[in-house]
């Protein structure tokens, strides 16, 4: 119970990755909050999965990448629980094409929702954070896209190196307030939607072993880094990207290298 009386929350927390974070942060003994978009039936049972772990938990229906939304969003945990301790920003869309088809709406709304979201949320927590002057730990959910680039990922890759470019500087500047801001990248990670990418057990067979783990990932592999970052085992962490791809990242640098010996 790392978390015990620590109030946190997940963006995007219906589904996947952000559900599973959520799941691992309750069963650590933190309090939750719940947010989503569109998908409320599905927060709604994240919520009532959290609570019958024994811990308090509230859905915060807000889009991200919306001052207000966020605003109000963050009142609604100060009525509810009167502090935040952790803010994880998972909240994430993509929108995959080649980088010259990529149409100026798309751009701006996968920049909105995967950085601008994760600028406007830290800044309204980071300043209660400092305004408490107590202890508190920001994670950003980035990409290994973020380190190498995906191809025909359109503006996810460029979002999620900003988020890496972001969490530093917020490490950097905040550090004096005890404020400690890392990311993590996951690399393939087994969600539902995910598994739809491969129609047959032969091609998910096939991705599996392109990374040295010959796994994917899952969403509590995910949960595991964030509870080490959210948590006391951390306090000398701030400004890094913690990695959990099953090595996928060295390979990829392998690859490329490789590739550049056969040009």
């Amino acid at each position: 119970m790392r978390l015990r009386e620590k109030v946190a929350i997940v963006t995007g927390a219906s589904q996947g990755i952000g559900r599973g974070i959520a799941m691992g942060l309750a069963e650590e003994g933190a309090d939750l909050v719940v947010n989503c978009d569109c998908n409320l039936h599905q927060a709604e049972e994240v919520t009532n999965e959290i609570r019958n772990c024994g811990r308090r938990a509230i859905v915060a229906q807000a889009d991200v990448s919306r001052s207000a939304d966020v605003k109000r969003m963050v009142q609604l945990v100060l009525e509810t629980f009167g502090k935040i301790d952790i803010l994880v920003n998972n909240a994430g869309i993509e929108i995959s094409g080649a980088i010259e088809d990529v149409t100026e709406e798309d751009w701006d709304r996968v920049m909105a929702v995967n950085l601008k979201g994760a600028f406007l949320c830290s800044q309204v927590v980071g300043r209660h954070m400092i305004q408490r002057k107590t202890a508190g730990s920001i994670i950003n959910i980035a990409s290994i896209s973020g380190s190498t680039p995906e191809t025909n990922s359109g503006a996810y890759t460029p979002s999620k190196a900003g988020m890496i470019g972001l969490t530093r500087l917020l490490a950097m500047e905040w550090a004096k307030y005890n404020i400690r801001v890392n990311s993590v990248s996951p690399g393939p990670i087994m969600t539902p939607l995910q598994r739809k990418a491969y129609p047959s057990e032969a091609l998910l067979a096939a991705r599996n072993r392109a990374v040295p783990m010959n796994r994917h990932g899952t969403p509590e592999d995910v949960a595991r880094a964030v509870i080490f970052l959210a948590s006391d085992d951390s306090t000398y962490v701030t400004g890094t990207d913690l990695v959990v791809d099953g090595g996928s990242l060295p390979s990829m640098f392998h690859l490329v290298r490789k590739m550049a010996e056969n040009v």
